[in-house]
Protein backbone atom coordinates (compact mmCIF):
# COMPACT_ATOMS: atom_id res chain seq x y z
CA UNK A 1 0.00 0.00 0.00
CA UNK A 2 2.79 2.42 0.96
CA UNK A 3 4.83 1.57 -2.17
CA UNK A 4 1.76 2.36 -4.33
CA UNK A 5 1.53 5.78 -2.70
CA UNK A 6 5.21 6.40 -3.31
CA UNK A 7 4.91 5.31 -6.94
CA UNK A 8 1.87 7.54 -7.42
CA UNK A 9 3.68 10.46 -5.79
CA UNK A 10 6.66 9.97 -8.10
CA UNK A 11 4.39 9.92 -11.14
CA UNK A 12 2.77 13.20 -10.12
CA UNK A 13 6.18 14.72 -9.43
CA UNK A 14 7.52 13.75 -12.87
CA UNK A 15 4.29 14.90 -14.49
CA UNK A 16 4.50 18.37 -12.97
CA UNK A 17 8.24 18.66 -13.62
CA UNK A 18 7.72 17.70 -17.26
CA UNK A 19 4.91 20.25 -17.65
CA UNK A 20 7.17 22.96 -16.24
CA UNK A 21 9.96 21.94 -18.60
CA UNK A 22 7.66 21.86 -21.62
CA UNK A 23 6.36 25.32 -20.77
CA UNK A 24 9.91 26.61 -20.29
CA UNK A 25 11.11 24.96 -23.51
CA UNK A 26 8.40 26.74 -25.51
CA UNK A 27 10.10 30.02 -24.72
CA UNK A 28 13.71 28.88 -24.95
CA UNK A 29 15.67 27.82 -28.01
CA UNK A 30 19.44 27.43 -27.89
CA UNK A 31 22.14 24.86 -28.54
CA UNK A 32 23.58 22.27 -26.20
CA UNK A 33 26.89 22.97 -24.61
CA UNK A 34 29.14 21.13 -22.18
CA UNK A 35 27.61 22.51 -18.98
CA UNK A 36 27.07 20.05 -16.19
CA UNK A 37 23.99 21.95 -15.07
CA UNK A 38 21.17 19.44 -15.72
CA UNK A 39 18.35 21.95 -15.98
CA UNK A 40 20.20 24.12 -18.46
CA UNK A 41 20.53 21.11 -20.74
CA UNK A 42 16.77 20.94 -21.18
CA UNK A 43 16.59 24.59 -22.17
CA UNK A 44 18.69 23.83 -25.23
CA UNK A 45 18.05 22.02 -28.48
CA UNK A 46 20.20 19.01 -29.24
CA UNK A 47 23.07 19.02 -31.65
CA UNK A 48 23.90 15.98 -33.72
CA UNK A 49 27.41 17.22 -34.38
CA UNK A 50 30.00 14.68 -33.27
CA UNK A 51 31.95 15.98 -30.28
CA UNK A 52 29.25 18.44 -29.21
CA UNK A 53 28.99 16.77 -25.83
CA UNK A 54 32.31 16.86 -23.98
CA UNK A 55 31.16 14.37 -21.31
CA UNK A 56 30.30 11.79 -23.96
CA UNK A 57 33.54 12.36 -25.86
CA UNK A 58 35.55 12.00 -22.65
CA UNK A 59 33.74 8.79 -21.73
CA UNK A 60 34.29 7.35 -25.20
CA UNK A 61 38.02 8.05 -24.86
CA UNK A 62 38.05 6.43 -21.40
CA UNK A 63 36.35 3.34 -22.82
CA UNK A 64 38.88 3.01 -25.66
CA UNK A 65 41.80 3.50 -23.25
CA UNK A 66 40.52 1.12 -20.58
CA UNK A 67 42.88 -1.63 -19.49
CA UNK A 68 40.65 -4.58 -20.43
CA UNK A 69 37.48 -5.50 -22.28
CA UNK A 70 35.37 -5.98 -19.15
CA UNK A 71 36.23 -2.51 -17.86
CA UNK A 72 35.40 -1.02 -21.25
CA UNK A 73 32.04 -2.79 -21.28
CA UNK A 74 31.26 -1.66 -17.74
CA UNK A 75 32.06 1.97 -18.62
CA UNK A 76 29.80 1.82 -21.69
CA UNK A 77 26.98 -0.23 -20.22
CA UNK A 78 26.45 1.73 -17.02
CA UNK A 79 25.09 4.92 -18.66
CA UNK A 80 23.41 2.91 -21.42
CA UNK A 81 21.54 0.83 -18.83
CA UNK A 82 20.59 3.98 -16.91
CA UNK A 83 19.20 5.52 -20.12
CA UNK A 84 17.19 2.34 -20.75
CA UNK A 85 15.90 2.48 -17.16
CA UNK A 86 14.89 6.10 -17.66
CA UNK A 87 12.94 5.11 -20.77
CA UNK A 88 11.24 2.27 -18.91
CA UNK A 89 10.28 4.63 -16.08
CA UNK A 90 8.95 7.18 -18.55
CA UNK A 91 6.92 4.47 -20.24
CA UNK A 92 5.16 3.72 -16.94
CA UNK A 93 3.98 7.33 -17.00
CA UNK A 94 3.34 7.42 -20.77
CA UNK A 95 2.66 3.75 -21.61
CA UNK A 96 1.38 4.35 -25.14
CA UNK A 97 4.30 6.42 -26.40
CA UNK A 98 5.63 4.81 -29.56
CA UNK A 99 8.67 7.11 -29.53
CA UNK A 100 9.73 5.89 -26.10
CA UNK A 101 9.24 2.23 -27.09
CA UNK A 102 11.24 2.66 -30.29
CA UNK A 103 14.03 4.48 -28.45
CA UNK A 104 14.14 1.75 -25.81
CA UNK A 105 14.37 -0.93 -28.52
CA UNK A 106 17.15 0.92 -30.36
CA UNK A 107 19.05 1.52 -27.13
CA UNK A 108 18.69 -2.16 -26.17
CA UNK A 109 20.07 -3.13 -29.60
CA UNK A 110 23.05 -0.82 -29.02
CA UNK A 111 23.54 -2.43 -25.61
CA UNK A 112 23.67 -5.85 -27.25
CA UNK A 113 26.28 -4.64 -29.75
CA UNK A 114 28.40 -3.36 -26.83
CA UNK A 115 28.16 -6.79 -25.20
CA UNK A 116 29.26 -8.49 -28.43
CA UNK A 117 32.22 -6.16 -29.02
CA UNK A 118 35.55 -7.97 -28.96
CA UNK A 119 37.91 -5.13 -28.03
CA UNK A 120 37.96 -1.92 -26.03
CA UNK A 121 38.14 0.06 -29.27
CA UNK A 122 35.08 -1.72 -30.64
CA UNK A 123 33.19 -1.09 -27.38
CA UNK A 124 34.07 2.61 -27.67
CA UNK A 125 32.96 2.59 -31.32
CA UNK A 126 29.62 1.01 -30.46
CA UNK A 127 29.11 3.44 -27.59
CA UNK A 128 29.94 6.44 -29.77
CA UNK A 129 27.66 4.96 -32.43
CA UNK A 130 24.74 5.63 -30.10
CA UNK A 131 25.44 9.33 -30.45
CA UNK A 132 26.79 9.34 -33.98
CA UNK A 133 24.06 7.52 -35.83
CA UNK A 134 21.06 7.71 -33.55
CA UNK A 135 21.45 3.98 -32.93
CA UNK A 136 21.26 2.98 -36.59
CA UNK A 137 24.17 0.56 -36.16
CA UNK A 138 26.42 3.10 -37.95
CA UNK A 139 24.73 2.22 -41.27
CA UNK A 140 22.69 5.34 -41.96
CA UNK A 141 24.11 8.13 -39.88
CA UNK A 142 21.63 10.95 -39.38
CA UNK A 143 24.38 13.37 -38.55
CA UNK A 144 23.64 16.92 -39.64
CA UNK A 145 26.45 19.40 -39.45
CA UNK A 146 25.66 22.33 -37.26
CA UNK A 147 22.82 22.68 -34.85
CA UNK A 148 19.42 21.03 -35.06
CA UNK A 149 16.23 22.02 -33.31
CA UNK A 150 14.45 19.23 -31.48
CA UNK A 151 10.78 19.06 -30.62
CA UNK A 152 10.38 16.66 -27.72
CA UNK A 153 7.01 15.15 -26.86
CA UNK A 154 5.84 15.15 -23.26
CA UNK A 155 6.89 11.52 -22.87
CA UNK A 156 10.32 12.26 -24.29
CA UNK A 157 10.77 15.19 -21.90
CA UNK A 158 9.82 12.93 -19.01
CA UNK A 159 12.39 10.34 -20.15
CA UNK A 160 15.09 13.02 -20.47
CA UNK A 161 14.31 14.41 -17.01
CA UNK A 162 14.53 10.92 -15.51
CA UNK A 163 17.79 10.34 -17.40
CA UNK A 164 19.21 13.60 -16.05
CA UNK A 165 18.17 12.62 -12.54
CA UNK A 166 20.12 9.39 -12.99
CA UNK A 167 23.13 11.30 -14.31
CA UNK A 168 24.40 13.69 -16.96
CA UNK A 169 25.55 10.93 -19.35
CA UNK A 170 22.21 9.03 -19.45
CA UNK A 171 20.42 12.37 -19.87
CA UNK A 172 22.71 13.36 -22.74
CA UNK A 173 22.22 9.96 -24.38
CA UNK A 174 18.45 10.47 -24.24
CA UNK A 175 18.71 14.03 -25.55
CA UNK A 176 20.42 12.59 -28.62
CA UNK A 177 18.41 9.40 -29.02
CA UNK A 178 15.07 11.18 -28.73
CA UNK A 179 16.03 14.18 -30.90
Amino acid sequence: MMSNKIALSLRFFFFFVSIAIVIASKSASANLFTSTDSLSLLENACSTEVGSYQQLSDLTQQIAASENLETARALALTPTDEAIDALKNARTIMPFSDELQMAENRLSDARNRILLASSQKQVADEFSGIMLASLDDDQAARVDLGKVSCNYSTGEVIAIVIGLILGIIPGLILLIVLC
